[in-house]
């Protein structure tokens, strides 16, 4: 068996057993297992044995072979002694090689610049005799260019140990350092003595060939600052020119000549500085002209503030406000004038109306001056940052503009702001201008000195516009208004015009013939739009300085005159007790008659006050007075929306001219002081609103009151088969009252604005609900008489909302419920007349109650108090 096949056995066999085990057992046939198991392993390993003894012969020649490769390798290494020694000889000879080689290599880069050297030696001598023969030829451009080539660019060949062959003698100042910088001293000092003289001889050409030549000689600087004085002169020479100008707002037209120039100046030369001295450079000409701006700006002022006599201008102001009898002129008569008026006569009030106008021009003009600088400023500073140290090379110091300055003006800024008199000289961050200068310290006198005049302009004018008021010559106004209970109306009276329009099918409503207003009616006086216009024209003025402590002082100054001339004269106006046509007979359905009755004819007895023909009184004194309560009124209406869309229009105004502004706290101040404007027109709303509540109780309500009784005279609700058919063909009532409150808003439309008309209808109609429910109280009804009245209240309502052109459904609630009731076939039905009304009409404090409904049933004869009793 072979012995793989053994093992195979054994470990299938005795695979639990272990012989350290086994050696300590006791069991009998676990010792048998293990004696069998010993022969096995013995039989294994003698056939092992016998496989090896056989595979003898296998090892024993393959040792042989071993034994010959041996012998083989002993010689192979033999030979190869001889080609290990010709390696170990080639790679000492190549490190050797390569070692001369890199010394080559270094060697020849050595030699390489040294020729190099040698070759720019000789090139700096060949340039270095062009120098010299092009400053002894004095060839500006062409030594500047090897100047520039050499200097600025800082050629490595001046450091080179070869230079001293490129000298021409053997002292100092032969060396090629100090020919290029004796060279360079003698040419910026050529160049600028050119520039000088170009200048003197005007000659253009020549100032733009010397200024190109400055930065090729490493004189950028030096170059700008020149450029910049020769500007300055051109400006200058053109303001002097502007100096001879005459006329009205001289010293405006000279600041705006002046401002021109200097932006014409920017635009025209950037080019040529961006172009040959780079970005950013143009800060330091812009800083220049910015002093020279301000420094013949501030001399303009000075003339201006000398010639126009400011000083005195401004005492005769002041005299003029704190005379008491100015200060009563706006509660005066029209015809009267106020002693502050005499203090400054009609000639020193026009010119100073010229010098405002002018100090607006010339706020304006500087703040645009200032925007545009700004403007052209910021771009070239950020191009400056881009590169690191150019600011302090580029940038003028405050201390060096300062100089540019008259004694006069440096003494009230500083380079430093430890004097508390003295204003710190600073650049701004963003525009590189500088923050404070004469001219910026002068806004403040301009601003203060402009919001005087103004101030003043704006209350001599509001005086002026109210005295001038045209409300006596407004045409239309001839006739007063004529009392709607005055118009007279019979059955046998034929329907025509409005009476037409009632129908079977209820009002249709009429075409052209109740159009609104007529056009030869005036419905509002000259005081509004000439006092808006004054306002209008003060604000504009302000928000032109760009000044928000401008705009924030004349707001104020209008409104408080507004609120002291216009609407504190035209409420008082249009408060006024009303006089009327009907009011010379004594009127007997005024609203403060203690015994008017109001049943209805047909049942009971009623007072009719147009029964007795009066006189008719004066026409003209009545029209008049009517006239000025009515304009007035619609006075107030008018200013209200003026003032809405003058504050909105000014608003607008600033967000779009002052957006180039950098501080954006000014618009917000100017929008607050223009928001106060809201607050204001509540004012003009509640004098508005006063004025038609006593116009209603004085005219409204007395006229609606004396409509609805002509109306129902003769008019009865107990009525029979035949009658009802009868008011079904020919309804009276409302007939009458539809030509009498025609004829009311007739007279309305034409005399009252849309806005108070609006108002005048809803009083109107408001009075109608609760007269014609107050009468109905005491009134008597049958069925078809309930039926009726249920039809004119609904006609009536329906007409009263085409005139208004309102819902009149929350008004009627309560009147419309009562016709309900009225109208009810039986007690029963009265429970369900308010299940169709909606949850808001149940829930309104307007809607019937339960007792007023048993006080509505018990006016019908038809019906008994046992029946009204049980509901």
């Amino acid at each position: 068996m072979p012995a793989g096949a053994l093992d195979a056995e054994l470990s299938d066999e005795f695979a639990w057993s272990n012989f350290d085990d086994l050696a300590q057992s006791t069991n009998v046939a676990e010792i048998e297992h293990a004696y069998r198991m010993l022969e096995l392993e013995e039989a294994r390993l003698d056939v092992e044995i016998s496989e090896s003894v056989e595979g003898s012969s296998d090892v024993d020649s393959r040792f042989a072979q071993l034994f010959d490769l041996q012998d083989a390798l002993h010689a192979i290494s033999d030979q190869l002694e001889p080609v290990q020694s010709a390696i170990d000889t080639t790679a000492t000879n190549a490190g050797a090689i390569s070692g001369r080689v890199r010394f080559l290599d270094q060697e020849q880069k050595k030699l390489k610049q040294a020729l190099s050297m040698i070759e720019e030696t000789a090139l700096l001598k060949h340039r270095l005799t062009e120098l010299l023969t092009a400053m002894r030829d004095k060839n500006i451009d062409m030594a500047a260019a090897l100047i520039h080539k050499y200097i600025t660019t800082d050629a490595p060949v001046l450091d080179s140990p070869f230079v001293s062959f490129a000298s021409t003698g053997d002292d100092d100042s032969s060396s090629p350092r100090s020919i290029i910088a004796s060279a360079t001293k003698e040419l910026v000092d050529r160049v600028s003595f050119t520039f000088d003289a170009a200048v003197e001889s005007n000659n253009t050409k020549e100032i733009s060939h010397c200024f190109r030549l400055f930065p090729l000689l490493g004189e950028d600087v030096r170059g700008l600052d020149m450029y910049s004085d020769f500007l300055c002169n051109m400006i200058a020479d053109k303001s002097r020119v502007t100096a001879d100008i005459q006329g009205g707002s001289v010293y405006a037209v000279r600041l705006t000549r002046l401002f021109e120039v200097i932006a014409v100046v920017i635009d025209n030369h950037f080019p040529l500085v961006e172009t040959h001295y780079g970005p950013g450079r143009m800060i330091r000409v812009i800083q220049r002209l910015q002093m020279e701006g301000t420094k013949r700006a501030a001399m303009v002022l000075d003339f201006f503030e000398d010639e126009r006599h400011i000083k005195r201008r401004i005492a005769q102001i002041q005299q003029a406000d704190s005379s008491q009898t100015r200060a009563k002129s706006y509660a005066q008569a029209a015809d009267h004038r106020s002693k502050s008026e005499d203090v400054i006569s009609d000639h020193d009030f026009k010119d100073i109306t010229d010098i405002l106008g002018e100090l607006v021009l010339i706020e304006r003009q500087i703040a645009m001056f200032s925007r545009f600088m700004e403007s052209r400023a910021a771009p070239e500073v950020k191009a400056l940052s881009m590169e690191p140290g150019s600011k302090d090379r580029v940038f003028h110091k405050p201390a060096a503009i300062l100089k540019h300055l008259p004694l006069a003006m440096q003494g009230i800024l500083d380079t430093k702001a430890g004097d508390s008199a003295k204003t710190a000289a600073e650049l701004d961050e963003i525009t590189g201008l500088l923050v404070h200068t004469p001219l910026s310290l002068r806004i403040s006198w301009l601003t203060d000195t402009y919001i005087t005049f103004e101030s003043f302009f704006v209350s001599r004018s509001a005086a002026k516009v109210m005295l001038l008021d045209d409300t006596d010559s407004l045409s239309g106004w001839a006739e007063p208004i004529v009392d709607a209970s005055d118009a007279e109306t019979s059955k046998s009276k034929p329907a025509t015009g409005l009476l037409s329009s009632f129908g079977q099918r209820g009002w249709r409503k009429p075409g052209m013939s109740a159009a609104r207003g007529q056009a030869d009616i005036a419905q509002t006086s000259s005081c509004v739009g000439d006092m808006f216009f004054v306002a209008k024209t003060a604000l504009e003025h302000s928000i032109a300085t760009q000044q928000p402590a401008a705009v924030e002082a004349i707001s104020q100054c209008v409104i408080g005159v507004m609120n002291s001339a216009l609407l504190a004269t035209v409420e008082s106006r249009a408060l006024g007790k009303w006089n009327s046509v009907s009011s010379a007979k004594g009127l007997q359905l005024s609203a403060a008659s203690s015994e008017l009755s109001w049943r209805l004819p047909g049942v009971g007895s009623v007072a009719n006050p147009a029964d007795a023909q009066a006189e008719e009184a004066p026409i003209g004194p009545v029209a008049a007075h009517q006239r000025e309560i009515l304009v007035s009124v619609n006075n107030l209406d008018l200013a209200g929306q003026y003032l809405q869309k003058t504050a909105d229009e000014l608003k607008t105004r600033v967000t779009g001219e002052w957006a180039r502004i950098p501080q954006r706290d000014h618009v917000t101040r100017a929008h607050k002081a223009l928001d106060t404007f809201g607050a204001f027109l509540a004012k003009f709303t509640h004098a508005k609103q006063r004025s038609l509540e006593q116009f209603g109780v004085q005219v409204i309500k007395p006229w609606v009151r004396a409509i609805l009784q002509q109306s129902y005279r003769d008019i009865k609700y107990v009525l029979t088969d035949e009658e009802f058919n009868d008011v079904q063909n020919d309804n009276l009532f409302q007939k009458r009252f539809v030509l009498k409150f025609g004829l009311l808003v007739r007279q309305l439309k034409q005399r009252l604005t849309a806005g108070n008309l609006a108002a005048a209808l809803d009083i109107a109609a408001s009075s109608l609900a609760v007269d014609w429910e107050r009468a109905i109280r005491q009134s008597k009804f049958n069925m078809l008489g309930g039926i009726m009245f249920e039809k004119d209240v609904r006609e009536i309502q329906r007409y009263l909302e085409l005139e208004s052109d309102t819902i009149l459904r929350k008004k009627f609630l309560r009147l419309i419920q009562s016709a309900s009731v009225l109208a009810v076939e039986g007690v029963a039905d009265a429970r369900h007349i308010f299940d169709g009304q909606s949850v808001a009409d149940v829930s309104s404090q307007a809607a019937l109650s339960k007792s007023e409904v048993k006080a509505i049933l018990a006016n019908r004869i038809d019906v008994s108090e046992k029946d009204i009793a049980e509901i």
